[in-house]
């Protein structure tokens, strides 16, 4: 009876210990269903704005000053259309099965940073961006792809956020010796607790503080690198954090 209990009470323990990264994981799962609609109604208000903007700019009477401020205002709008259309893919999630097409990684990752840039200015990072022009056009799924870049940059922009500072975060693409692709992230953050490197990419594992995150991601991220048969490394630097991964290169069929 008595051990009976111990069990009961380790579980009660055990439970208590994960529930809220639980919690956190099912809010977010909350959230996430709600985009797509979300989506679709900022969708059509931004559709009504672009419209206005562009009728009012036909109208002879109006001043020259005004119409550069609708032109702004076009500007701006189109730059949200475009972002919304990114989240529009995000919300999609990733689908069970891996779908191969050909992905041009700069160009992944200069979306991914779209949707991280009032992250960025919010915790005063600095974004370098270094693709080179021999990497790889690769057959991946872009879709895990997309979720590996964006856990990993706001992994990052949290680190530097945490410091107060701001700092830098680098974003480079390229080509290894044996012709797979490669991406590096490297930030000025915080760096990796001695405690925590053994268990990164264990389940509920974080740095970060409590409600910021449900200690999920780089679980995510190595199982979808692994399912596209790269490879991910991560290493503290002397100013940081370094991640490093590769990804085979595929010919493409021509």
């Amino acid at each position: 009876m008595a051990k009976q209990k111990r069990q009961e009470s380790q579980t009660e323990k055990d439970w208590a210990s994960v529930l809220p990264q639980l919690l956190r994981a099912g809010q977010g799962e909350i959230i996430f269903n709600l985009l797509p609609s979300a989506i679709h109604e900022i969708n059509n208000a931004l559709n009504t704005i672009l419209g206005f903007a562009d009728l009012l700019q036909s109208e002879t009477s109006i001043p020259k000053t005004l119409k550069e401020d609708l032109k702004t205002i076009e500007r701006s709008g189109i730059r949200a259309r475009e972002l919304l259309g990114t989240l529009r893919i995000l919300a999609g999630g990733v689908s069970p099965q891996i779908q191969i097409t050909p992905v041009d990684l700069p160009e992944l990752c200069q979306q991914v940073c779209s949707l991280m840039a009032a992250a960025f200015r919010r915790n005063y990072v600095k974004l370098v961006t270094d693709y080179s022009p021999q990497t790889p056009v690769i057959l991946s799924d872009a879709s895990r792809l997309r979720f590996v870049l964006l856990a990993l940059l706001q992994n990052a922009c949290d680190a530097i956020g945490s410091s107060e500072e701001g700092g830098r975060i680098l974003i480079k693409t390229g080509q290894d010796e044996a012709g797979n692709a490669v991406v590096v992230i490297e930030d000025e953050g915080c760096g990796l607790p001695k405690e925590i490197r053994p268990h990164l990419f264990e389940p509920f594992v974080t740095t970060k503080p409590a409600g910021k995150g449900a200690g999920l991601g780089l679980l995510i991220v190595r199982q979808f690198v692994t399912e596209l048969q790269g490879e991910i490394e991560i290493r503290e630097t002397d100013n940081g954090t370094r991640v490093t991964l590769v990804l085979p290169s595929l010919p493409l069929q021509t």
